[in-house]
């Protein structure tokens, strides 16, 4: 996986420089079950605009800002209103705003401020300690919960946030129409959801409630299912019933991963 540094202040950007090229420790180079990691560092413009803000899918960007007064938290907090609520809100954003780390030069600064505004995930005071930062680093990443797609791994988890579903490390995007199906099968392991069910929540969510639709959108989740999981769960119809998400019963008993489960812990669908 590749963690980019997007570091607003160039003197920031040049320690930060200098550090990682001589320590090596505090820059890991693999983490949970032996993902390489790539680190790589940016220097961006003191304007943040949107694209800064909105994560991509196929790396893990963080924002750390050198904060040289409270005029720059002031500029953040107009962000907030602005742009970060837009991301936050926006079907066009589905995988969230970039965590934010502020590195204020000096406590002095801190008494003026009664809160930080939503969009900073996380703030540190110079000097700063590399092993602190990286620390700081990946729980902001596992605070916005990008580092699910990435460690994952022995089981079939849904990611709400991102619309992506994860098991042993892989993962695959969803549409939004098989997002709240997909969250009602994992929550309901095994059981038959009911057509009736299906329909009502087609209903909810303004899409058609043709059968040739709800064909199509079934035929394509059971599709990625078994995509991701090499045959081990499929979706099954039942007939004159509904549908139900269950272990394949002809999946192949070789392949090497170990006992498997399935687990929806990220969000509850209720109708």
């Amino acid at each position: 996986m590749r963690i980019i540094l997007n570091i607003m202040g160039s003197d920031l950007y040049e320690k930060i420089t200098k550090e990682m090229a001589v320590l090596h420790s505090p820059f890991p180079k693999r983490y949970k079950h032996g993902k390489v990691i790539d680190w790589q560092l940016r220097l961006m413009p003191e304007v943040l605009s949107i694209n800064d803000l909105t994560n991509q899918a196929s790396d893990l960007n963080i924002i750390l800002i050198d904060a040289h007064d409270v005029s720059m938290v002031e500029r953040l907090r107009a962000l907030e209103r602005q742009e970060f609520l837009y991301v936050n809100a926006a079907s066009d954003f589905p995988h969230g705003a970039t965590p934010i780390i502020v590195v204020f030069q000096s406590d002095a600064l801190i008494p003026k401020l009664l809160e930080l505004p939503e969009v900073v995930t996380d703030w540190m005071i110079e000097p700063i300690s590399m092993h602190d930062l990286v620390r700081r680093i990946f729980v902001s990443l596992r605070r916005k919960k990008l580092l699910q797609t990435e460690l994952r791994f022995g089981k079939l988890t849904l990611l709400p946030e991102s619309r992506k579903l994860c098991f042993s490390g892989d993962a695959i995007q969803l549409m939004p129409s098989e997002l709240a199906i997909a969250e009602l099968f994992l929550h309901h392991f095994g059981s038959v959801i009911l057509l009736e069910d299906i329909i009502l929540m087609f209903k909810l969510s303004g899409r058609s409630t043709e059968n040739s639709n709800i064909r199509v959108t079934m035929f394509q989740l059971r599709f990625k299912i078994e995509a991701i999981t090499r045959c081990q769960f499929t979706l099954v119809s039942v007939y004159k019933e509904g549908y139900s998400l269950r272990n394949s019963r002809n999946y192949d008993t070789d392949f090497p991963f170990p006992d498997l489960e399935v687990r929806q812990e990220t969000a509850v669908y209720t109708v």
